[in-house]
């Protein structure tokens, strides 16, 4: 999940990162709050964890949130809420431990690598109106797909998944340390209910196992957690996103 953001963030139009003993943080520009994330990776104070936050977000007015483990970052929970934030919203951090050879062909749909600049065009342009659902600014996702190194380089492989040519659905593999990550998994709203991000999330996670991975992993967005439980995805430990100020 980290390494998604990474990559993410360094081939982003006017994308920031910063890594600290501690912590990874990035911005990028048109974004809101759970898209510029304060990722915490091991033991911090609260006191220098506050400094880094004013300094990298604070100061030149940028939305943020804090990205916490609930697997490994109680302390930093409890200190949060302490402090005045409170949880925005849970993401279920789910894996894939297999394939389990399960088939998803929706009728008429056709599920292509994103290889060319016309695939990375319809891989943002899917972006931008899958996740206005969740208030995401569309501009955001001009931002984030700006060039072609970020649907298809070492590592990752967006795919965009077609109806008559339109493109309705798109998903993204970031294969790194023998993990298949999914992300930006999406489907254009007038799209939905017809399995279209499943399949596109197939493909995603084959790929990747094709490549060599041990496993696949996700943090689900609302939408997309009874799609993958229904995959045979399962839920080993959750994600949560703290707003406040400091």
């Amino acid at each position: 999940m980290r390494e998604m953001y990474r990559q993410m963030t360094r081939v982003a139009d006017g994308g920031e990162l910063r890594e600290t003993r501690a912590l990874t943080m990035n911005a990028v520009p048109d974004s809101v709050v759970w898209n510029n994330l304060v990722q915490i990776r091991t033991a911090i104070d609260p006191d220098e964890l506050a400094a880094e936050i004013r300094e990298f977000y604070v100061r030149r007015e940028l939305p943020f949130a804090v990205y916490v483990r609930a697997h490994a970052d109680q302390e930093i929970e409890a200190t949060l809420l302490a402090r005045g934030f409170t949880m925005l919203v849970a993401n279920p951090g789910m894996a894939l431990m297999e394939d389990p050879g399960v088939e998803c062909r929706p009728t008429g749909l056709d599920v292509r690598a994103t290889t060319d600049e016309r695939g990375r065009a319809d891989f943002l342009y899917v972006s931008a109106e899958a996740y206005a659902t969740y208030d995401q600014p569309r501009e955001l996702a001009a931002h984030m797909f700006a060039s072609i190194e970020s649907v298809c380089a070492p590592g990752v492989q967006g795919f965009v998944g077609y109806v008559d040519d339109e493109p309705v659905a798109a998903a993204a593999l970031y294969l790194t340390h023998g993990v298949a990550g999914v992300g930006e998994v999406g489907t254009v709203p007038a799209h939905r209910g017809h399995r279209y991000a499943e399949a596109v999330t197939w493909a995603v996670v084959r790929e990747g196992f094709r490549r060599g991975a041990t496993f696949s992993n996700l943090q689900a967005a609302p939408m997309g957690t009874p799609v993958y439980r229904r995959m045979g995805f399962e839920t080993l430990t959750e994600y949560r996103f703290y707003v406040g100020s400091v």
